[in-house]
């Protein structure tokens, strides 16, 4: 992967693959935008339906690689693990997304089989924004909590 290490891209992969777990029925295909965070990332995804599951398709920006990268995920929201997809790329790592209503999911991330993280999320009422809380082991080995919020373009 020119430009950002597979340490990066794992933990990238972690934050946003965890971030938007969406119901097929929950919330509407079309483009949402991760608010600004604390670190210099922006993050664009396009969700595709596809028979019944979902095309994930992310546009990630960074100050390592400011023309994008671009990850894929293929689910059908059972929970079952699926590959991501860097730039065409398998990057080793697997995403399983359960949807649990029309307006929450969970979901966990692996990388070379090990568990690098989950999520629960929650789709608003109306629709148009996507709350969700992250958990990953942090460098002490106790658990970080990050909350993203996703609005729908």
């Amino acid at each position: 992967m020119k430009g950002i290490t597979m340490k990066q891209i794992g933990y990238l992969a972690y934050l946003i693959s965890l971030s938007p777990m969406f119901a097929a029925d929950g919330l509407p295909v079309g483009t949402w935008v991760r608010r600004d965070a604390k670190e210099p990332v922006h993050i664009t995804l396009k969700v595709e339906a596809v028979g019944a599951g979902q095309r994930l398709t992310y546009h990630v920006v960074t100050a390592q690689v400011p023309a994008g990268q671009v990850m894929t995920v293929l689910t059908q929201l059972d929970g079952k693990e699926v590959p991501t997809m860097v730039d065409g790329k398998p990057t080793g790592q697997t995403m399983s997304i359960r949807s649990v209503d029309s307006r929450h999911l969970t979901g966990v991330v692996k990388s070379q089989g090990q568990t690098m993280g989950t999520s629960k999320s929650e789709i608003s009422l109306d629709g148009k924004v996507l709350k969700v809380e992250n958990t990953a082991v942090g460098p002490d080995g106790k658990p970080v909590v990050t909350v993203e919020y996703w609005d729908k373009k």
